[in-house]
């Protein structure tokens, strides 16, 4: 089965590779986008892959790849809070506009990504999980990701609310495999279960897990966040915990909200008053919770939802509340679809 998904990715990756070129290029695109409106794409950045860092994610050398393209080709980057502002008031953003959020508030985005943002004069909004930088905590799924990368184990074996799962954790991809599992299914659990479940599985593991977080999982802190802030970059609350909302009490989904705002305000001199939902999928916020961020006065939410912001819905007060991101891609081919009026008519991306 990982052999089928690899080579499907593989055929993909080609396709993008030989007809992005086509599709994008100046006569086309002027043609698309007389007949499709305007949208802009809000790219979101998370972990950077070093060699001393486990984690997954993109390198220093692509993102800068990615921001040399877009001032190459002319493209103009905007503020989330100017996309924002342009929604509510009707307002015009230049042409070809791209938007940059970074999420979670680790080490390495500090010294090295948002460094990278400023090297390019590039609006970044940083979104941090307070009680992370307050180190009251590190996220579930930062501790997911430990205990699997630490475990001496080469299998595991834990009992889910209504089945029994077995992994193969022999080697780097079949771990992979395995915390992604394990952190798709504790998505899923309301919070007291949640942590029961993280006990659990570090029992199985046969591994204690540290209540301060260790090296690669180490957060920025405020000093770096207020230097930061002077050199441009924007912050934003990505709750205080990174417990999925829809999940908790409205008390506690609430104190998510208000509370990561508060701790920024305090900490900080200029906070941009936006939200990011924790993980953002459709079913993890909804009513309830846009209600109580309309309530306190926020401008607008990022989710994780698929897809570029259209500058012509009708609707924009819902709009700025769910807006949509695309995780930043590692192939420059999708990329650069990603930038372009393909994605905005493709919201399936079959390319």
């Amino acid at each position: 089965m990982l052999l089928y998904r690899d080579t499907i990715e593989l055929m993909k990756n080609t396709l993008r590779e030989l007809l992005v070129p086509v599709l994008t290029s100046r006569p086309v695109s002027a043609i698309a986008n007389r007949f499709l409106g305007r949208s802009v794409p809000i790219f979101s950045v998370h972990r950077l892959e070093q060699e001393v860092n486990i984690t997954t994610g993109i390198t220093p050398k692509h993102l800068r790849n990615c921001l040399n393209y877009l001032r190459s080709e002319g493209f103009q980057l905007v503020s989330l809070e100017d996309l924002i502002q342009a929604l509510l008031n009707h307002a015009t953003l230049p042409d070809k506009a791209v938007v940059f959020t970074m999420d979670d508030g680790y080490i390495e985005q500090a010294d090295i990504t948002a460094s990278i943002f400023i090297e390019f004069d590039c609006p970044l909004t940083f979104f941090v999980i307070t009680d992370m930088i307050d180190q009251v905590m590190w996220p579930w799924d930062a501790q997911v990701s430990w205990i699997i990368n630490n475990t001496s184990k080469t299998s595991l074996s834990i009992e889910l609310p209504d089945e029994l799962i077995h992994m193969d954790i022999s080697d780097s991809d079949s771990r992979n495999t395995a915390r992604q599992k394990i952190r798709d299914i504790f998505k899923e659990l309301d919070a007291e279960a949640l942590s029961a479940m993280i006990r659990r599985l570090a029992q199985a593991a046969g591994i204690a897990v540290p209540s301060i977080a260790p090296p690669p999982y180490q957060a920025l802190n405020w000093q770096t966040a207020r230097s930061l802030e002077q050199k441009g970059i924007r912050f934003a609350p990505h709750s205080r915990t990174h417990r999925i909302l829809s999940k908790l009490s409205g008390e506690s989904a609430r104190e998510e909200i208000t509370g990561s705002w508060q701790t920024l305000q305090r900490e900080l001199s200029n906070p941009l008053k936006v939200f990011c939902y924790p993980t953002g999928r459709l079913f993890d916020y909804g009513p309830r919770e846009i209600s109580y961020l309309h309530e306190a006065g926020f401008l607008g939410a990022t989710s994780s939802l698929p897809g570029v912001v259209d500058l012509l819905n009708d609707d924009a007060e819902q709009q700025v509340y769910c807006l949509p991101r695309i995780s930043l891609p590692n192939s420059m081919a999708y990329f650069i679809q990603c930038c372009s009026w393909i994605e905005h008519a493709n919201r399936n991306r079959s390319l």
